[in-house]
């Protein structure tokens, strides 16, 4: 757009931390020539993006995980999903994580887009709806884990994400109802 700020120059770049996600500080040149440092944050290191999945059951309804997240610091509804590893597609992350999480599986799988998952991040998160989900996997967590899965209506499910606080990743949740002609 021919309004639009005119973009930062990226003049370095460095590792700041590299843990469970990783945080470099980069150093911008601003249009009017001054300098500054940002913090960014992303997947650690050898890690891709990430994917989010929408599962809808036969009968319409959202299966979501409950879990504890450190960022809150509370037990949180989330749509289940996680890191795609590095060559690994999208659709086939969600199809893998849809089970993980929630000993669901589902007859396809669609992958609708993607989001930043924060202004100041370098993580893609794919946002993937499932359809025709069933109780029927094995759930298998992560060792530091813990997700109960629970279905909700659609206007449960849409009442959480109105409730302040009580979901986290509504970015792709938003975005996936919508894609799913749910909103």
């Amino acid at each position: 757009m021919s309004n639009d700020p005119i973009a930062w120059d990226l003049v370095g770049e460095r590792l700041a931390y590299d843990g469970f996600l990783s945080v470099k500080v980069r150093r911008y040149r601003l249009p009017d020539g001054r300098e500054c440092d940002w913090d960014v944050f992303g997947p650690k290191a050898g890690v891709g993006t990430g994917v989010s999945v929408l599962p809808l059951t036969p009968d319409g309804r959202i299966v979501t995980v409950r879990m504890f997240r450190a960022g809150p610091d509370q037990v949180v509804t989330n749509l289940p999903g996680g890191l795609i590893d590095l060559g690994e597609e999208p659709a086939a992350a969600a199809v893998r994580e849809l089970e993980e999480e929630t000993g669901y599986t589902s007859e396809s799988i669609e992958v609708v887009g993607w989001c930043h998952a924060a202004a100041s991040s370098t993580f893609r998160k794919y946002v993937a709806i499932a359809r025709g989900c069933r109780p029927d996997g094995k759930q298998s967590l992560d060792e530091f884990e813990d997700c109960v899965p629970v279905e909700l209506t659609v206007g449960q499910f849409r009442a959480e994400l109105r409730t302040p606080g009580a979901m986290t990743g509504t970015d792709a949740a938003y975005l996936a109802l919508d894609h799913a002609g749910l909103l």
